[in-house]
Parts: C-alpha cells; structure tokens; sequence
C-alpha cells in the first residue's frame, strides 16, 4: 500500500493517508456529474505522488456527445478538489481529467 504523508506535524502523532482514499472520493465526485463515464471502470482513476508530496490525480472519462467539454472537465476537476479539501482537509492535489471519447 502507498500513503500520502500529511507533512503536518503535531503532538499528535504523524498522518497518513491510503492512496485508495484519494481515489474512493475521486470514484464517488465523478459519478454524481451527468454526461460522463469512466473509461476502463476503476482503472480509470490513476493516483499518485510526485516529488513536492503533491496528490496527482488521472482521471480517464467518456463525454456525452453534445456537452462542453471545457466546462465539463472544469467541475470535474473543481469537485474533486474540493470534496478532498472538504473531507481530508488540505488543496495539495492536482487533477489531470483525459477525454478519451464522445459517447454518441
């Protein structure tokens, strides 16, 4: 298992957080947006941590034929950082969303 390490310290202890956490959260935003399905099921979501201890997320979509893919790809990206924000507590996270097809 790989674990993002929050680089806060407190007397508390030391925090880690399970790579499927990011993505569990990632799975549940991006199904709650119309007009989008994951390309390739749970391989869609790709997480991992670069060398800045920064969160990057790959997301690999179908796009309804018919939508605005900018804006489409915007709240994708809008909601998955926040509800990280919203349920981990910190922004260090960057979401990269590929649009690999039109669903006609």
């Amino acid at each position: 298992m790989e674990y993002y390490t929050v680089e806060k310290k407190n007397n508390l202890g030391e925090q880690y957080i399970e790579l499927s956490v990011f993505q569990a959260i990632t799975n549940h935003e991006v199904s709650k947006i119309n007009g989008i399905d994951f390309d390739g099921g749970k391989s869609s979501v790709n997480i991992e941590i670069n060398d800045h201890n920064q969160v990057i997320i790959g997301i690999d979509i179908v796009i309804d034929y018919g939508l605005n893919v900018g804006k489409v790809v915007s709240e994708i990206q809008n909601e998955v950082v926040n509800a990280i924000d919203r349920y981990i507590g910190f922004r260090n996270v960057k979401v990269n969303v590929n649009v690999n097809k039109i669903k006609f």
